[in-house]
Formats: structure tokens, C-alpha cells, sequence
């Protein structure tokens, strides 16, 4: 439906029919490519209409240099992201060597870890709701820096986990914020391509990191080294970071409309296109809590979403922790590929050159994933696509028991990597679309959170239960992947098209906002037009 058409069903959010009226007509003008009024001082200016929605100005002035510079700082983000939780598994045995660890202090390094990065998820997502977007990855940033750096030089196993502790609170605060941040700040129709290119670099991140492990594991205090390679993206995000205007929907809501014109002028100037002229619609939202997001009408997607994270994550990690074990326990076929031992000059058993190389492949095969998932949820919609890759993960998990031959064992391993991928990529796309402005950071951080819940249930006990069984390790995922499947049967509402909302009266199920809104659909546009 048109933007004209949205004002024609008088949307609540304008004051008068006269109002709407004027605003009908205004946005015919804009269109046709007309202007009001003339404005003598800055030519390239449209009057557009006396008030307008923040979705509106955006979608107007589209994609182009000033998203880029957004892609590349969150981007460079996800790397240091990706790298820093990879780091942890590729050094793992060396820190088992060093300090002569028991299974259960090499199990807890990650457990701890990705518990604190749901500690800081959780509190982030409320700060950054409260004080903004920019700022809260700003202070945070720099805390994780200097405390990734500092693991390097950890003198014994409890500094290391306290500094890593840091960090992984860091990671956790950081990287529900920036999905947050890109989704509100890019078109409706580069939200997808925007995600992609997070992901992507994500995996970059992961392969940058296996890279300079084969370079530098085998020198003489290897892993102090590749943690200080770990945290050069950090270094590079930092001074990016103050080159970015807070979120312009964040500033909206919470009655800035001066400033968030000019973030929008910027944005305009930047990408080429005339400025929006005219006042934008100022909306006062209450400070949200994670509590809001268990009261009505969020409180089933929340709990399904929560779960879906959890489970998605528990297993993401899992596997990636578990792969290089089921090479060193020569699981089914797999050792017949690869050098699956290694005593290096101390007696310690270590990763090969060849399983660092093996990592970095399997980094690279996650990329197919998530190239497909905005492709199909595009083409689907994220809810069938979120259905489709939990049962699709679920059966391929379980056909894993079943030690076929080695070319079905890698058809298998490819299938749900990629499965896992597209999890994971498509219910970020999703979730930032299921809650309005005031409470989506708050929202992401939550789930952001749910989901290191999981990752650290999975990290640690694929840890200790590997060294009893790798099968052990793949009951407990065929398990959480059966809730999680059953779960999303019962996701309600449906995203795809629809632009994000700022105002307090979004994503109510179809039924209330028929009822409430005369015809109208959850997103406020007809019932006829609604997916």
C-alpha cells in the first residue's frame, strides 16, 4: 500500500482529518517530483509536508554512501565480535598445557565467558533504550578493548578468565545494539542486504582469526600473540564508531525531532538526494524495561523468540566447539582425513596446522547460509523460512547418528552449517521487525542474551561431554532442536514488507488490531494487502 493510502485510513498518529488530508496531498506533490514552496538558500531542498514519519524520510532518501559507512563500522564490529569468540576454542588446548587444566576449568572458560556475554546483552539493551544507540556502544567498546588485550598478558588461569569474563560482558553488550542500530537506520528493502553484509563480514572475522592461528600457534607463546592479532579489528572500530550519528528513530522517541533532522540531512547530503523538508511527527514513548516485553501483545513472541535464540546459538557453538573434537576423537570418518594428533615440545596435545585450515574452512561454508536466508525471506517470509530451517537442522542432526560413509558425514556437516546459518541470519532480520522503536534495543539485547544462554549451556557441555562421548554432545542438540521446532509453529505475526514502527500501538495480533483499528492489520495497513 502507498504512503498516500496509509494517511487516507487517517493513521492515528496525525492529529486531524484535515491533517491527513494536507498530508494526501503534500505527498502526491512530493511523487511528482514537486516542491511546495521554493527555498532560496538551499535549492536542492523538498517541502514535502508540514509533518512526516521518520519511515517515510528514510525510505525517501534511500541507501547509498552514509549506509555504507554504517555497514563498515557495525561490520568491522562483527569481526572483532566473530574473532574474539573463535579465539577462545582455538587456544583452549594451549591454556590446558600451560596451566595443567582439569576438563572442567577448560569447560568453564567458554561457559563463563558466553554467561557473561548474556549478562551484558541483557543490561545493554535496556542502557541503549535509556541513553542511545552510539553511546553505548562508544563506552562499551573501549572497555572491551582494553580488556581483550589485557587476556594476553593474563599470569595465571583465574586473571585470564577474569579479563576474558570482561570482554565476552563486552561482546554480549555490543552486539544486540548494533543489529538494533543497522536495522533502524536502512530502507525497508535494503534491511536484507544490509544483514548480509554483517554476516558476511562476520564470517570474515572467524576466518581472519583461524588464519593468523596457522601463522603464529606454533611460536613460542602463540596464544598471547594471536590475542593480540584477536583484538586488532577493535582498534579499527573505535575511531569509526565516532564518526556515527545516533540512531535517528531513537532520537524520535524520545522527543529530539531537531536532531534527528539533522542526522537525516546528513544523511541526505551524504547519499546525493535533495533534503526532506518540513516538521517531523514527535512521539514521547515511556522507558522500557525487560519486563514490557512480557505484557501484552509481546509476551508470546518473546517467549517463542527467546527459546528459538537460546537453541540456535546452543547449537551454533556447539558445533563449532565440537567439530575439532569429533576430527580429534576420529568420529565416524573423519579422521581418516585429517592429522587429528599434535605433542608439541612440552608433551602438550595442541591443534594441527591442518585442523587451524579446517576451521577456516568451515567459517567460509557458513557463508551460502547466509546468503540464502535473506533470498528466502524475502521470497517466503521470515516465518516459514525460521520453520523450515529448524525442522531441516532437526532431521540433519539426527541423521548424524548414523555413520553412513565420510561423503554423507561432510554432506551432513555442510547441510547444517548452512541450516545453522540461515537460524540464526533470519531471526536477526526478524526480531528488530517485531518490536516498535522504544523497547527494540531493549528487545535485541534480551535475545541477544537468550541466545549466550545457549551458547553457554552448549559450549560447556559439549566441552565435558566430549570427553566421555561426541555422541553425548549430539543427543543434547537433537534435544533442544525438538523444542525449538515444535516452538515456531506457534510464531504469530509475519514481518516481510513491513516497514519498522516507532509508535506504542505496533505488532498486536491481526485479530486485536481488526477489531481496534476497523480492518486495518497489525502494521496499520488494509487486511486485503496484509501477508
Amino acid at each position: 500500500m502507498s504512503i498516500t493510502g496509509w494517511f487516507k485510513k487517517k493513521d492515528p498518529l496525525l492529529e486531524s482529518d484535515e491533517l491527513a488530508n494536507n498530508a494526501v496531498q503534500q505527498e502526491t506533490a512530493f511523487d511528482n517530483g514537486q516542491s511546495s514552496q521554493d527555498n532560496s538558500d538551499h535549492p536542492s531542498i523538498l517541502n514535502v509536508e508540514k509533518r512526516y514519519d521518520v519511515s517515510d524520510c528514510i525510505e525517501k532518501i534511500g541507501y547509498g554512501r552514509y549506509h555504507w559507512k554504517v555497514v563498515l563500522t557495525m561490520g568491522m564490529m562483527s569481526v572483532a565480535d566473530s574473532s574474539e569468540i573463535w579465539v577462545i576454542d582455538l587456544i583452549s588446548y594451549n591454556l590446558v598445557c600451560e596451566w595443567d587444566l582439569s576438563t572442567l576449568e577448560k569447560a568453564l572458560i567458554p561457559g563463563l565467558v558466553f554467561l557473561f556475554m548474556a549478562i551484558g546483552s541483557f543490561i545493554s539493551g535496556v542502557l541503549s533504550d535509556m541513553y542511545g544507540r552510539k553511546r553505548v556502544m562508544t563506552v562499551v567498546y573501549y572497555i572491551f578493548t582494553v580488556s581483550a588485550i589485557a587476556s594476553a598478558f593474563a599470569w595465571d588461569y583465574y586473571s585470564f578468565l577474569t579479563f576474558r569474563c570482561a570482554a565476552g560482558f563486552c561482546i554480549g553488550a555490543n552486539y544486540g545494539v548494533s543489529i538494533c542500530y543497522s536495522a533502524e537506520m536502512v530502507p525497508l528493502a535494503k534491511r536484507g542486504f544490509n544483514l548480509l553484509l554483517l554476516d558476511l563480514l562476520w564470517c570474515a572475522g572467524g576466518v581472519y582469526i583461524c588464519f593468523c592461528a596457522y601463522l603464529v600457534m606454533d611460536l613460542e607463546g602463540g596464544w598471547r600473540i594471536l590475542i593480540i592479532l584477536c583484538a586488532a579489528p577493535c582498534l579499527i572500530t573505535i575511531p569509526l564508531l565516532h564518526f556515527c550519528d545516533e540512531s535517528v528513530r531513537y532520537l524520535v522517541i524520545t522527543g529530539q525531532p531537531s536532531e534527528a533532522k539533522k542526522v537525516l540531512d546528513r544523511m541526505a547530503d551524504e547519499n546525493k538526494v535533495p533534503h526532506i523538508d518540513g516538521e517531523i511527527i514527535k512521539l514521547s514513548q515511556p522507558s522500557a524495561t525487560i519486563l514490557d516485553m512480557f505484557r501484552k501483545p509481546f509476551t508470546r513472541r518473546t517467549i517463542i523468540l527467546g527459546i528459538c535464540f537460546g537453541v540456535c546459538v546452543w547449537v551454533f557453538y556447539g558445533f563449532m566447539y565440537l567439530l575439532p573434537d569429533m576430527m580429534a576423537y576420529g568420529y565416524c570418518y573423519m579422521s581418516d582425513l585429517f592429522e587429528v594428533t599434535y605433542v608439541d615440545s612440552h608433551g602438550c596435545t595442541v591443534y594441527t596446522k591442518s585442523e587451524y585450515l579446517f576451521l577456516l574452512v568451515i567459517n567460509m561454508l557458513y557463508i551460502p547460509g547466509y546468503i540464502t536466508s535473506p533470498i528466502t525471506a524475502e521470497l517466503w517470509g521470515r516465518r516459514p523460512t525460521i520453520w523450515y530451517s529448524y525442522w531441516g537442522g532437526l532431521v540433519v542432526t539426527i541423521l548424524l547418528l548414523f555413520c553412513i560413509s565420510d561423503i554423507a558425514l561432510y554432506v551432513q556437516l555442510f547441510l547444517l552449517i548452512n541450516l545453522y546459518g540461515i537460524q540464526i541470519s533470519t531471526m536477526w532480520l526478524y526480531v528488530p521487525e517485531c518490536y516498535p522503536t522504544y523497547i527494540r534495543s531493549t528487545a535485541t539485547g534480551t535475545h541477544n542474551g537468550m541466545s549466550k544462554i545457549g551458547a553457554a549451556c552448549g559450549t560447556f557441555l559439549t566441552e565435558y561431554l566430549d570427553s566421555y562421548s561426541v555422541k553425548y554432545s549430539i543427543y543434547t542438540f537433537i534435544a533442544v532442536l525438538a523444542v525449538a521446532s515444535v516452538s515456531t509453529l506457534f510464531l504469530q505475526i509475519e514481518t516481510r514488507g513491513k516497514s519498522l514502527r516507532d509508535d506504542t500501538d505496533y505488532a498486536k495480533t491481526p485479530e486485536e488490531n481488526e477489531i481496534n483499528n476497523g480492518g486495518m492489520n497489525e502494521y496499520g495497513t488494509d487486511t486485503n494487502n496484509s501477508l
